[in-house]
């Protein structure tokens, strides 16, 4: 089931994602990656399906201990050195048309890698498959892909099926039998809300019999079935942990060696294990910026700081722990405080470590807050990886709702970083003291529930983001020769509203990346690429960082990257990659630049400028319509036009009188219709749309003139 099923699902997500659209000029998209794994210290036959996958002769992945060679169009010998990094890895196809977005290869150890074989579409076929295995497959559309394996009596085993966590859009459905068909366990969504998972003991010694499909019997659905008795991690208690302190970490899982039963933490019918281990937290400056992970994460975590790690002791783990960088002293939650009246006091600032024990539980927190001041809460569930619904209600003493939080974040064009957890700030109106409650929005409680509470003052400080600009499709930045290419940023801001500075690194012989001015309250910026006519051809990865002066102090962040899931219109999720990458190739039809780099406007006032077209294919002698990309609050920019037989147009920029002092970027971007085939030979090419960013231009905003 691997070749039909490749394309079967490429057509499918290019059925899903057909509509009105434009042509435009040929951009690689990496849609799938066939197998989704393999074992360190082995080989793997990769395939790859996707658009634009011409000349694809090179795979770049995250680690240097995976290595690519093609074997024929589409397909590669990858090689897993012993050295690699355990864990999800980002590849992404080097072709004619760029570099792509990211697809997820997981690569793990001492499981043995099974290729899933047909037929095995009922019991009676069920591909025999040993312990501690990871199955790599495709689903059956209307049918099931039936697995048999061998367990001892008292023998406990877990099965997860990868598959939304890979880049998947399977939605897999197990069941559980014995070899003579009685039922044992059917699945639910697990990870993500989305991926199932069973754990069971074996009541005898002898073959099971799992069967799986995808619950929409779409066909050609990759998945990677990982069955296995070794350590499994639930979660671990605190889930935060204070930079550079030593602590103890409480583990609940499965199969951990030297655990203890944990009556009270039931999940699906089986008590987890419990396990002590020493913990020391990192403290390097830089790591403690982002999310350091092993799995792939959402992009709603590229606003949170954590890390995911193997527990001391179990290097062998099935899944990492995943944990939260505490910026104040921990408070472990302690029973009872169900009620208000019973709140568990608390001393601000400080990082809440709590957990609903049961269904419906409540847990209530009372502190001392002074008039006027602004306090944050932050609390981490999804963003970690829990599967909680959280909300926050903060009372006075009186029992009168002062605030209450739930779910936040920012979903714009590309980028989905909305999720479960509750964020906000508020002001406390008195003296006094003041009760905050935690509960889960569906009462939701038990092992799996467990919650970091970040609560103290409101610290200026942001978490930069960049995306991809093109809406729906995975994509790196594609800069043709003569021409510019952009991505987009968001700056997460949190109780910080000034001006930051977004800068690029490493960047390539002949691409310029100027610096972008991102003025106060301004979420959005456009970062924008521009290579010489001279530049080499060139694909890889380079760095961003934002900076901002904070309280005298430069503050500065890594700009994190995040991408779309899938090219697919009504599905809104993105997450996050490890590189920003961007490619060099040759074919820009026309490039854009202003007259003058910079140029300075009071508020309330208007300016002219200039903007500069060269056209560089032979074939074009369109006009370029010029409009505003993403312009900055306060700014205008009216529709402007570059004739046919014209290289230049004259642009108005127009600055509201409430526009605060300082440097702004903005961009235009030029929309032209412009003769292309993919043949060169062609006699006749047809006209596709050719929508390019300007080299940005400061204006340097001065105070309102006074008459």
């Amino acid at each position: 089931m691997n070749r039909l099923p490749l394309i079967s699902w490429a057509l499918a997500v290019w059925a899903l994602s057909a509509g009105p659209v434009h042509a435009q000029l040929p951009h690689i998209r990496l849609d799938r990656i066939f197998p989704l794994g393999g074992e360190v210290g082995t080989q793997v036959l990769l395939e790859i399906a996707g658009k634009d996958l011409e000349e694809v002769n090179a795979l770049q992945f995250d680690d240097p201990g995976l290595k690519a060679v093609l074997v024929k169009p589409n397909q590669f010998q990858v090689t897993i050195a012993p050295s690699t990094r355990r864990g999800s890895h980002d590849v992404r196809a080097v072709g004619k048309y760029g570099i792509s977005g990211a697809r997820v290869f997981v690569v793990s150890q001492g499981l043995a890698e099974v290729s899933e074989a047909e037929p095995n579409d009922t019991a009676e076929q069920a591909q025999t498959v040993p312990m501690n295995c990871a199955i790599n497959g495709n689903s059956d559309g209307n049918g099931d892909d039936f697995f048999r394996f061998r367990a001892r009596q008292g023998e406990r085993v877990t099965i997860d099926c990868q598959a939304f966590r890979l880049d998947s859009t399977l939605r897999g459905s197990m069941a559980l039998s014995t070899a003579d068909g009685k039922e044992l366990a059917q699945s639910k969504p697990y990870y993500d809300r989305t991926d199932p998972f069973l754990d069971f003991v074996a009541p005898a010694g002898g073959d099971y019999i799992l069967r799986l499909h995808d619950a929409t019997f779409a066909g050609g659905l990759p998945y990677r079935l990982v069955i296995s008795n070794r350590p499994q991690v639930e979660n671990v208690f605190p889930p935060a942990v204070v930079p550079g302190e030593k602590t103890e970490l409480t583990l609940l899982g499965r199969n951990l060696p030297g655990g203890k039963p944990a009556p009270e933490w039931v999940v699906q019918g089986q008590p987890l294990d419990r396990l002590a281990v020493p913990f020391v937290a990192p403290s390097d400056a830089l790591l403690l910026q982002g999310f350091d992970s092993i799995s792939a994460l959402s992009a709603a975590s590229l606003n949170a700081r954590g890390l995911q790690c193997w527990p001391p002791g179990l290097e062998n783990a099935l899944n990492p722990m995943t944990l939260v960088f505490a910026d104040a002293p921990l408070t472990r939650e302690h029973e009872p405080n169900d009620t208000a009246e019973t709140a568990q006091e608390i001393v601000l600032p400080t990082v809440v470590c709590g957990r609903f024990d049961k269904p419906g539980d409540a847990d209530w927190y009372t502190f001392a807050a002074k008039a006027g001041e602004s306090i944050r809460v932050d609390l981490l569930c999804e963003r970690i990886g829990l599967p909680g619904d959280p909300f926050v209600l903060v009372t006075d003493a009186k029992g009168n709702e002062v605030a209450s939080m739930d779910d936040h974040g920012i979903n714009f064009n590309s980028l989905a970083q909305n999720n479960r957890d509750p964020l906000g700030n508020f002001t406390a109106p008195a003296d006094g003291r003041y009760r905050l409650l935690v509960q889960d929005r569906y009462r939701q409680g038990g092992a799996r529930f467990v919650y970091a509470l970040s609560i103290g003052k409101a610290e200026p400080d942001f978490y930069p983001v960049a995306f991809h600009e093109t809406p729906v499709a995975p994509s790196c930045p594609l800069l043709r020769r003569g021409g510019s290419a952009f991505c987009e940023l968001c700056l997460n801001r949190r109780n910080f509203s000034g001006f930051v500075t977004v800068e690029a690194e490493g960047l390539p012989k002949g691409v310029t990346c100027p610096p972008i001015h991102v003025g106060p309250q301004t979420e959005f910026a456009n970062v924008v690429f521009t290579a010489t006519s001279e530049a080499p051809d060139w694909s890889g990865a380079i760095r961003l960082k934002a900076w901002a002066v904070i309280a005298g102090k430069r503050l500065e962040r890594e700009v994190h990257w995040s991408q779309r899931r899938w090219n697919i219109d009504n599905i809104n999720t993105s997450r996050a990659c490890r590189e920003i990458c961007l490619a060099v190739r040759p074919g820009a039809p026309y490039g854009l630049k202003m007259a003058e780099g910079r140029i300075s406007l009071a508020a309330g006032s208007a300016g002219e400028t200039r903007v500069i077209a060269e056209h560089l294919a032979a074939d074009f002698k369109g006009k370029i319509q010029l409009n505003g990309l993403n312009l900055p609050p306060g700014f205008d920019v009216a529709t402007a036009e570059i004739p046919a037989d014209k290289s230049e147009a004259k642009i108005k920029v127009v600055v509201a009188s409430n526009v605060p002092p300082g440097p702004y970027s903005i961009v235009l971007r030029g929309d032209a219709q412009v003769p292309f085939s993919k043949d060169p030979a062609a006699p006749s090419k047809p006209n596709v749309r050719v929508a390019d960013p300007t080299v940005p231009l400061t204006v340097v905003v001065t105070a309102v003139t006074k008459n």
